[in-house]
């Protein structure tokens, strides 16, 4: 039985994440690596000094070292591994060097006085839960002409006081609880570009008008689940999968307006006080029937018009 491409698709993704952590436990023991042996025999300098030689930060380098409260990358540095960073107290944003160009998973994670962050244009791949539980960061960049096309799983996960998020303009997945539990994210701008939009990935947050991306293709489940702010929705005509309780628990969301017949909509994609706009006699007039849900029809050419 030949594969689909959705696995091939998989596969090949699973095939490169796996050659990526070859060359990163190759390169842990790179004469190139700062590791947390070499932080502890450091003799000159302060916490979170790295000299240039070094263009690789190792897994765990700094991982919850309360003397760090600011890091200096090298000039050269190129990658920040796993959980380098992770619990330390830095009380400034970091300057990340233009030729970094990936920070694994958890990097920064636990960094509770961070408050910004920006990263550089050169920068393709952001590790799942980097910035998970930064409780006060406020304010996420990412550089014109970002090489990153992907917000990665939890990546600002709890990042409960995050207000304002620049997304690089080539973003396509925003991947599984990228923003879960971002309270005070009020506004997002979503680019064209982004294509799917992971299981609960604006979980709980504070977004007051959404402007969905005219080429997106997948809502996963709970995307936006008690977003309470919303009030309305345009689902595009691109959308082909809205996954269970996309919007519910959107309190305050009065209408939903899905024009198209998307080929999958899960059970219960909102809360019963809030109305669906679509054509009359089309699969989504059905499953709102179904489920019990107010409609209003609107004649498709009338919209064409308006």
């Amino acid at each position: 039985m030949g594969l689909c491409f959705c696995c091939l698709r998989g596969e090949t993704f699973n095939m490169e994440r796996l050659n990526d952590e070859i060359g990163w436990n190759q390169l842990r023991y790179d004469i190139r690596t700062y590791t947390a042996q070499n932080e502890r025999s450091r003799r000159i300098g302060t916490a979170g000094e790295i000299p240039d030689e070094y263009i690789y930060i190792g897994d765990k380098c700094f991982l919850n070292n309360g003397k760090v409260h600011g890091v200096t990358l090298p000039a050269g540095c190129r990658v920040v591994g796993k959980q380098a960073f992770e619990g330390c107290q830095f009380q400034k944003a970091v300057e990340f060097p233009e030729s970094l160009v990936e920070i694994k998973r958890r990097g920064f994670a636990g960094n509770r006085r961070l408050r910004k962050v920006v990263f550089p244009h050169n920068l393709e791949r952001i590790g799942a839960q980097c910035y998970r539980e930064c409780s006060n960061l406020k304010v996420a960049e990412f550089e014109k002409n970002s090489k990153c096309k992907v917000i990665s799983e939890g990546i600002f996960d709890s990042c409960t006081k995050l207000e304002r998020v620049c997304l690089p303009e080539a973003v396509k997945s925003i991947e599984k609880r990228a923003f879960y539990r971002c309270k005070e994210l009020k506004e997002i701008n979503l680019p064209n570009s982004v294509t799917e939009i992971g299981e609960e990935a604006f979980y709980f947050c504070g977004i007051e008008e959404l402007e969905l991306p005219t080429n997106l293709k997948i809502i996963g489940d709970s995307a936006f689940f008690r977003c309470k702010n919303l009030r309305t929705v345009y689902i595009p005509t691109s959308v082909r999968t809205i996954g269970r309780w996309a919007f519910h628990g959107c309190s305050r969301l009065e209408r939903i307006e899905i024009f198209h017949d998307p080929d999958e909509i899960g059970p219960w994609i909102i809360n019963k006080s809030c109305t669906i706009v679509c054509q009359k006699g089309s699969r989504i007039d059905a499953y709102a029937q179904e489920y019990g849900f107010q409609t209003e029809y609107v004649e498709l050419s009338e919209e064409l018009d308006g």
